[in-house]
């Protein structure tokens, strides 16, 4: 297309990068090979050691005419990747914002497949696809999906699934409404290294939810620096602070009273590491034994119920 053609809706993608300096090529040329025309890329950087920011850089310079604006957005100061999401969000002019990590690929036709999901029906805001996982060996793994049954129950249930059972939405298959979402908080800084399921249960509690797209889009790489599977410490420590501080009051305001005693349990017991010794054992043991959910899920299992089914 010549200067001026109109070349559709525009849509960002963000790159949020950290140390990415090994994938992130890869991570580019598969934003270049999009075939939706009309896109706005954002690197986000959050201060990385390594040369990442020049990598980028350098690649722009080399293939700024694929793309509508282009923006490389660095930091002074280690924020986390709430922040670091955040950074690319409110920097974004499009209606619609793809987030990916520096080491994980689109599929050529994943902003195109998004949109024609996306604008198939007004009130889609939020879309979730499929995620094939892959290693630096060459092996791929089944596309990842959310189970049939949460897509298939409304949006209160889902958001009970969602705050009873953790996240099930992969963070790397999500499509994202850019005003709406800037309405809602964006991702909650609060906790620098989850930048997800805070949003996520954002989105539900808002009253909006996410749209399953079945199609297998998103590419996620697995390597020994994921932060979610690796173990990482402040990982963990975002993790357990958003569980005690934001989700007990989340389950009394929608009225899940059982749940929520099951939680206040749940963060007691954290006070007796299972590392302890036998008396920690027999005091979480005990703690157990206070929960109704524990007796509620029991009696579920000698039903022969398959709990793992039920919202």
């Amino acid at each position: 297309m010549g200067p001026g053609e109109d070349r559709g809706e525009l849509v960002t993608v963000v790159v949020i990068t950290y140390n990415s300096s090994k994938y992130v090529r890869e991570t580019l040329e598969s934003i270049k090979a999009q075939t939706w025309e009309n896109l706005e890329l954002i690197v986000s950087d959050d201060c990385s050691p390594d040369d990442t920011v020049d990598i980028c850089r350098s690649w722009i310079d080399e293939n700024q005419g694929r793309f509508a604006r282009f923006q490389v957005i660095t930091v002074e100061k280690n924020t986390g990747i709430s922040g670091n999401c955040n950074r690319g969000l409110y920097a974004a002019k499009g209606k619609r914002v793809k987030i990916i990590a520096g080491d994980d690929l689109l599929e050529p036709g994943c902003i195109e497949r998004y949109l024609v999901f996306a604008r198939s029906d007004p009130s889609i805001r939020y879309v979730s696809c499929k995620v094939t996982m892959f290693n630096d060996g060459g092996s791929s793994f089944q596309p990842l999906a959310v189970p049939d049954h949460f897509f298939a129950a409304g949006a209160d249930r889902q958001l009970k699934y969602l705050l009873t059972k953790g996240n099930f939405i992969v963070g790397a298959s999500i499509f994202l409404d850019v005003e709406l979402t800037k309405k809602l908080g964006g991702f909650d800084e609060r906790f620098p290294m989850i930048d997800d399921y805070p949003l996520f249960i954002r989105i539900y509690d808002a009253g909006y939810r996410f749209h399953l797209l079945d199609e297998p889009l998103v590419r996620y790489r697995i390597h020994g620096d994921n932060i979610s599977l690796s173990g990482n410490r402040s990982f963990e420590e975002s993790s357990g602070r958003y569980y005690d501080e934001v989700i007990p009051g989340l389950l009394l305001k929608h009225r899940m009273y059982l749940q929520y005693w099951h939680a206040r349990v749940v963060i007691l017991k954290k006070r007796f590491p299972k590392d302890g010794g036998i008396l920690n054992r027999i005091v979480r043991t005990g703690l157990s034994l206070l929960s109704p959910v524990y007796y509620y899920t029991n009696l579920l299992k000698l039903s022969g119920v398959d709990c793992s089914q039920r919202i």
